[in-house]
């Protein structure tokens, strides 16, 4: 008789036990189902594999040292948006970059056009500026004046429901302050790397070595130098100083 009690309360713990378990399991379920999820997309890796196909376009590779994408004067990668990004383009990412390029001239470097030819995203580069153009052409211009020295420049925008911010070789430049709901950016679009999107534009002109995007996650951008450099990079972290601030201002 002790034996078949101790039995059944040995049963009544174990289900017990298993109940509370599997209901925990869920709770952290449902809460890991409500944290924000981060995507790498590496453009730079996606655009690659295009510029075989097309003109004026050069992919360097060298042993031990990281892919050069050249885009050439009137170059243009296209592909559609949702090839690189899948169904859905968050309205919080970070876009870090590493460019070279001489231009003087107002340029887009990267663009995203909707079916109707509206322009959902882009990114324009002068001698003076950074521009951030969104959905319904609300515009940041940043004042930067380095982008044009024919040098290697890592930046990195941080895009999020409550701000804008800009960092050049690993030096915030500004935290623009803005209040949109949401980028509201279709993957039903296409994707632009240099070209034109209207015939009075200038194409942009010079190299990449970084390209990437990390959806659901706007602080990767304040990172950059320290924790998102590409695998391949040797270039040590810029150290900045009142130099190097003095040329991001106007």
């Amino acid at each position: 008789m002790r034996i078949r009690t101790a039995w059944v309360f040995l049963t009544t713990m174990l289900a017990t036990v298993s109940a509370f378990t599997d209901a925990g399991q869920g709770d952290s379920a449902e809460m890991g189902s409500g944290m924000p999820v981060t995507e790498e997309i590496d453009l730079l890796e996606i655009l690659s594999r295009h510029a075989l196909n097309s003109t004026n376009v050069t992919v360097w590779t060298r042993p031990q040292e990281c892919m050069d994408l050249q885009i050439g004067q009137y170059a243009a990668l296209t592909l559609p948006t949702h090839q690189a990004f899948g169904p859905r383009f968050a309205d919080e990412f970070s876009l870090l970059m590493q460019l070279r390029s001489s231009q003087p001239e107002e340029r887009a470097l990267l663009s995203v056009q909707s079916p109707h030819s509206h322009v959902l995203l882009q990114i324009r580069l002068s001698g003076h500026s950074f521009t951030f153009i969104s959905t319904q052409q609300r515009l940041y211009e940043f004042p930067v004046r380095v982008l044009s020295d024919g040098r290697w420049h890592r930046v990195s925008v941080a895009v999020s429901a409550g701000s804008l911010a800009l960092y050049v070789d690993c030096v915030l430049v500004e935290d623009v302050k803005w209040g949109y709901p949401g980028m509201d950016i279709s993957t039903d679009s296409l994707l632009v790397v240099g070209g034109i999107i209207e015939d009075s534009e200038i194409p942009y002109e010079g190299d990449l070595r970084q390209m990437t995007f990390l959806m659901g996650d706007p602080n990767a951008a304040r990172d950059h130098c320290t924790l998102h450099l590409p695998v391949c990079e040797h270039l040590g972290r810029p150290t900045p100083t009142a130099k190097t601030l003095h040329h991001l201002e106007v």
